[in-house]
């Protein structure tokens, strides 16, 4: 038979808080976890969108193009919306 130790009730209650507190500390570890998955996602949504619109927009060039105002306005755009996706990466 296993001899079970008895606590005094300031022992049991040391005990306690030192669980409460390492409780704690892994609730606030999830929640910032949780917050950095959040934050991750966005940037992951963010940057699939601008490779489709890449894309897009890689495949409407051919041979023989004239490159107007337009077309350099949206190069310009996809590269600067690149460029913020990239500084903002951890």
């Amino acid at each position: 038979m296993i001899k079970q130790r008895e606590l005094t009730v300031k022992q049991t209650l040391a005990e306690m808080r030192r669980l409460n507190e390492h409780l704690q500390r892994l609730q606030e570890s999830l929640i910032l976890r949780a917050q950095l998955q959040e934050v991750t996602e966005l940037q992951y949504n963010s940057l699939v969108q601008l490779a489709k619109e890449g894309i897009e927009f890689l495949q409407s060039c051919h041979a023989g193009d004239i490159i107007t105002a337009e077309w350099i306005a949206r190069r310009n755009d996809l590269v600067e919306r690149a460029q913020m996706l990239i500084q903002d990466a951890p």
